[in-house]
């Protein structure tokens, strides 16, 4: 038996933590459309045409894309639309089946997929949570405010949750208080990244002929000066110094009272 004054949940989108003190995963998760995988395999000279770079297919409804890692394998990332959130019982079945008319190097990337017990299979969805603590028990990251591959920044974020958590921890003067200025701070944060990817759901993976051009379009003048910040914008959100503008938020609680 382990005795402690805090528990803290950082175990992922389908945390076994928040379903234990917050209920079921249905009542917080927020789908979005997608469903999205992730394998490696060896090929090299599928490797060769990929290294040092990230390789996307450019179509309606579905994507592939293709990097060489440092040992020589070939890392493999798909999403695809479906209004159906249900995951499939074969995950390499699955992938062949929606992605296997694709050309490029995708039928042999596709034919080197591992065996569906070795193949990331999941939706695309964000976590959201009235509060991010009950009691003693607090959740950190994806477990909380997960934002979704669309909107990226979900390692950042929940490093600097973690961070913000233990600076307020460190600072107030009770878990209570603790817990309360933590999720003041970044919960605006987390929602405003949780927004942008809702914005992009349908420019992230066109579903028609006419959106694809669009983008390709927008792709095209983000080459060019000044406009690439504005595309970055629009992809990202409000650039964000988290870390260090929480953590002078958290300091400057110290003087404040609860």
């Amino acid at each position: 038996m382990v005795e402690a004054d805090l528990l803290v949940g950082a175990d992922g989108i389908h945390s076994t933590v928040r379903g234990l003190v917050f209920g079921e995963e249905r009542e917080h998760l927020r789908y979005l459309g997608f469903h999205t995988a992730a394998f490696g395999f060896e090929d090299p000279e599928i490797h060769a045409q990929v290294a040092d770079q990230f390789c996307l297919t450019d179509t309606v409804g579905r994507q592939v894309g293709c990097y060489g890692l440092r040992d020589g394998q070939v890392a493999v990332f798909t999403v695809h639309r479906t209004p159906d959130p249900t995951l499939p019982d074969d995950a390499r079945a699955a992938l062949r089946r929606e992605y296997g008319s694709l050309g490029w190097i995708v039928p042999r990337a596709l034919a080197a997929c591992p065996p569906p017990e070795e193949v990331y299979y999941d939706q695309v969805a964000q976590i959201e949570l009235p509060s991010w603590s009950r009691g003693r028990v607090t959740l950190v990251g994806d477990a909380c405010y997960a934002v979704s591959l669309l909107a990226g920044q979900g390692a950042s974020l929940g490093i600097a949750g973690a961070y913000v958590l233990a600076e307020h921890l460190a600072r107030a003067g009770s878990i209570t208080t603790a817990l309360e200025r933590y999720e003041r701070a970044l919960r605006p944060v987390a929602a405003e990244k949780q927004q942008v990817a809702r914005n992009g759901v349908r420019w992230f993976v066109p579903d028609s002929p006419r959106q694809l051009w669009v983008r390709r379009a927008a792709l095209r003048l983000a080459r060019l000066p000044g406009f690439d910040r504005y595309v970055a914008g629009v992809l990202a959100g409000k650039s964000t110094a988290v870390v260090t503008q929480l953590t002078e938020s958290a300091r400057s609680l110290d003087h404040t009272t609860p």
